[in-house]
């Protein structure tokens, strides 16, 4: 099998992968069209040579904020050959928020889709070079293209360069030596404060080159492909559903916004083995009527993460699955942006119900007590993990850097301020954010666990927080939201109560008439909905 080399840039480990395959190969799916390996490295080169002339040099950032469209996937290599660092932010960040991240990582040069730049064209100002802005078209042809731009035109402003002009010009920018870190990802940081994470190009690479394993697959990945809706600012869409693809010679079936009608029209056309997401998508797919029969048999394998996942998701998602025919089955995992993403994963062959998994190979977990000392197996402390995959520093910030390492027996871990516990036999079990946990009269008590319960009286959504009763005392407040029939407060009680004991009984026990807020990632904002709580 071949092996890859993971001490090169993101660039290298994709050229070197593309070398493997034909140059007709396809690399990209994306509205229907397939982009070659020949083609994806052509407008690769051609964008570092448009942005060299720009002006862009090796160690600055340049700010990519679009969704997943060919464009940010030549943009993200681009930048990474001439040795400039990929700033990665979600599309619909609000223009203040993209200011002063702009500002935090001293980006030279946004790039952007057209139909922001009414939002973000103030921004130029604070730019050393400007902004560059490319149609979600831009790939589909010129009538595409133009009836997009047309129809989109009352958001579109003159302003900046056109992706386009950056391409006109034949050129193959000089490769450079990556800088230490190579892209930089938003994440609330194990602190929970907001951090700018460096990732070097070999710990995204570390990540991806363990893709055989995690897809559990022992022969060639090439012509599969793999669900690339989760944009590249997270770190699973960076690493596994765009980037490890195109190492490994498959394809990322690229999807700016996810849709169940186009993701079961590729599973359908067999353009679609592999995919990754968050809850809400697979319950998604598991809503609309023609998830099912034996075009499922094009499912591989499946993964979910990023938010709370209800054991009862997992059942019925595999269930269909098998209704129709195929052996794939959707996995839990675990992961931090500061670990790049995944580090533990639920496997065929490597599975327990309620765990998050194994470690991946390379990784080393630890349960730890609040004096760093590892704790019995079985017990309860902060997890951390060690391996070729941890984060270089969060950028600006010397403190909260020293703070989120530790050392244990000579060995760098990154602490993640997650509470869980491993097994006899390795399996890590991810609690609750250290941050979240209740303590009722001196016991731990976590609120997923009780949205776990919640979730098996057929409750689709759930969210339990920390209140107090009339004395001052913490309690319980578990609020549910469901489209369907909704369990009474006394037997939502008596199944926690049986499930998890007294301590995690809630006193409160409310329904909400519309779904939780969610994060730009999909997961269920905790800290949203309390506001919106605290305001009524």
């Amino acid at each position: 099998m071949y092996t890859m080399d993971i001490d090169v840039s993101l660039y290298r480990a994709l050229a070197n992968g593309a070398a493997r395959v034909p140059a007709s190969a396809p690399a990209l799916y994306y509205k229907g069209k397939a982009f070659s390996y020949g083609t994806l490295l052509r407008s690769i080169d051609r964008l570092a040579a448009g942005l060299v002339r720009l002006g862009v040099r090796s160690g600055d950032a340049v700010t990519i904020c679009m969704p997943n469209t060919p464009e940010s996937v030549c943009a993200l290599y681009a930048v990474n050959k001439i040795g400039a660092v990929a700033h990665l932010v979600h599309p619909l960040a609000p223009q203040k928020q993209l200011a002063r991240f702009m500002e935090k990582v001293s980006s030279v040069l946004l790039i952007t889709l057209n139909i922001n730049l009414r939002q973000y064209a103030p921004l130029a100002a604070q730019l050393k070079l400007g902004i560059v802005s490319a149609s979600p078209a831009q790939s589909l042809g010129a009538l595409k293209r133009r009836l997009f731009d047309f129809a989109n035109r009352k958001d579109i402003v003159k302003c900046g360069i056109d992706y386009a002009r950056l391409l006109k010009k034949d050129g193959v920018a000089e490769e450079t030596a990556t800088p230490d870190a190579a892209v930089y990802l938003h994440s609330g940081g194990t602190s929970g404060e907001p951090k700018v994470i460096a990732l070097s190009s070999a710990a995204v690479n570390a990540l991806v080159a363990k893709a055989p394993h995690i897809l559990s697959f022992m022969d060639k990945l090439e012509g599969t492909s793999m669900l690339a809706v989760l944009p590249t600012f997270h770190g699973f869409g960076l690493a596994m559903g765009v980037h490890a693809p195109l190492v490994w010679g498959a394809v990322a079936a690229l999807m700016p916004k996810f849709s169940t009608k186009e993701t079961i029209d590729l599973i359908e056309r067999g353009r679609l083995n592999y995919l990754i997401g968050v809850p809400a998508l697979y319950e998604a797919l598991l809503k609309n009527p023609r998830f099912c029969g034996e075009k499922l048999k094009n499912v591989r394998i499946a993964f979910i993460g990023g938010d709370s996942v209800m054991p009862d998701l997992l059942e019925r998602f595999n269930a269909r699955m098998a209704e129709g025919g195929s052996s794939a089955r959707l996995f839990e995992g675990y992961g931090l942006t500061e670990t790049v993403t995944v580090c533990n994963v639920n496997l065929f062959d490597a599975v327990r119900a309620g765990s998050v998994g194994k470690p991946l190979p390379g990784i080393d977990v630890r349960i730890v007590d609040d004096s760093g000392a590892e704790v019995p197996t079985g017990e309860t402390g902060e997890i951390w993990i060690a391996g070729d995959t941890l984060m270089n520093e969060y950028l600006g910030a010397a403190e909260e850097t020293a703070e989120a390492f530790a050392d244990l027996d000579g060995v760098k871990y990154v602490r993640t301020g997650d509470a869980g516990c491993v097994d006899a036999d390795g399996f890590l079990y991810f609690k609750q954010r250290i941050k979240r946990i209740i303590k009722i009269a001196g016991i731990s008590v976590y609120p997923s666990e009780i949205e776990a319960v919640a979730s098996s009286l057929g409750i689709e959504e759930a969210c339990a927080v920390e209140g107090k009763n009339d004395m001052g005392k913490t309690t319980v407040e578990l609020y549910l939201y469901t489209s369907g029939a909704r369990p009474s407060a006394e037997q939502v009680r008596q199944t926690i109560l049986e499930s998890l004991g007294k301590y995690a009984v809630p006193t409160v026990v409310e329904y909400l008439e519309t779904p939780f807020p969610r994060t730009l990632v999909g997961k269920v904002d905790v800290n949203a909905f309390l506001r919106q709580k605290k305001g009524t």
